[in-house]
């Protein structure tokens, strides 16, 4: 099985509703190639962050006491004694019910429509810093840190090239401390990005490129699961910093790629 075929099934496949066959196919393709095994990695993530129950709220106390006063203590009799007719005893009293929960429903909706679109756009959204971090771990954690191993910008610049539908810029800056050590292609809101590997004394730093779609704005320091994360939006570029040095040399390392 090609990439090109995996691709189209990864989201069953990590979600478990493919066919034996076909998901055994996926499963050894994804065995044999570190993007897919990235991708499914990446799904399989945000899973579990949607899964999470910080990110569900629970209905109040006054807003079940507001239903019951709706249904009224005849409805709620009839609910409780024959509730193999529930649907149709529900029924006489719905339209009361919609008065109470129609306008909570478009309250939620309007804040989803507020909130989400900001949850996935990469400016500095939980969403996007519980990826940045777990790529940045699990590139620590799979050996899998560079796709193209070299101290070389002239080397690892061109290797992007045909990868990525845009050409990051690449610099190395070993005489301020920080050793560049390469490159690979990695996976970040629901877009194949740049990630740059450097080095600094014994901590391992990833910065993450893609292009950006809104105005600059000026290194925003984050802490996450023990990682220093600073990002910044320049040269229509966006940049996540993400490594566990301290902050004042996330700082240098920014004014280094900003220039």
């Amino acid at each position: 099985m090609i990439c090109e075929d995996a691709r189209q099934l990864i989201d069953a496949h990590a979600d478990r509703e493919l066919d034996a066959a076909t998901d055994r196919e996926v499963a050894r393709h994804v065995t044999e190639c570190d993007r897919c095994a990235r991708e499914v990695e990446t799904i399989r993530a945000l899973k579990a962050t949607l899964g999470a129950e910080t990110l569900y709220l629970r209905a109040p106390e006054a807003l079940r006491r507001r239903i019951e006063a709706a249904l009224g203590s005849q409805g709620r009799a009839a609910v409780a004694d024959r509730p193999r007719v529930r649907e149709y005893r529900l029924a006489k009293w719905f339209p009361q019910i919609l008065n109470v929960v129609v306008p909570a429903a478009v309250a939620a909706i309007v804040v989803a429509l507020i909130v989400i679109p900001r949850s996935f756009r990469g400016d500095g959204s939980d969403f996007l810093l519980r990826e940045v971090v777990a790529a940045h771990v699990r590139s620590t954690q799979a050996s899998h840190l560079t796709d193209v191993a070299s101290t070389d910008r002239h080397t690892v610049k061109p290797w992007f090239a045909g990868k990525i539908d845009f050409s990051p810029p690449v610099a190395d800056f070993q005489a301020q401390g920080f050793k560049l050590v390469g490159g690979r292609v990695d996976y970040l809101d629901d877009r194949t990005v740049a990630a740059l590997v450097y080095q600094h004394g014994a901590h391992v730093i990833n910065v993450f490129i893609w292009p950006a779609d809104e105005p600059e704005h000026a290194p925003v320091m984050t802490t996450r699961s023990g990682y220093n994360i600073d990002r910044f939006r320049h040269a229509g570029m966006d940049y996540w910093i993400v490594s566990d040095m301290s902050a004042d040399e996330m700082q240098k390392l920014a004014a280094l790629l900003i220039g």
